[in-house]
């Protein structure tokens, strides 16, 4: 489990994990003042949580735009790297 920072969501702005995609999934939320200029961003991995990070919040709407790509970038470098099949 990823160790979260101290911040409180107001609200989320959109969760695709109805849809995943290649089993990743994208969760984007709004932070309540004084973090309210970022939005927390968690990508998930079948339901578990790989990554999460802050994101400027004017600017994601850009991750789920191009989600797939990073997606699909993220397992080209992974399956390079080890050999291993998608």
């Amino acid at each position: 489990m990823i160790n979260q920072p101290s911040h409180e969501v107001d609200s989320v702005a959109y969760n695709t994990s109805d849809k995943p995609y290649r089993g990743y999934s994208v969760r984007a939320s709004y932070l309540k003042h004084p973090n309210s200029q970022c939005a927390w961003i968690e990508v998930s991995k079948d339901g578990v949580v790989v990554r999460s990070f802050y994101y400027p919040a004017y600017r994601i709407y850009n991750i789920v735009a191009h989600f797939s790509d990073m997606v699909d970038a993220e397992i080209e470098e992974t399956t390079s790297a080890t050999g291993a099949q998608p």
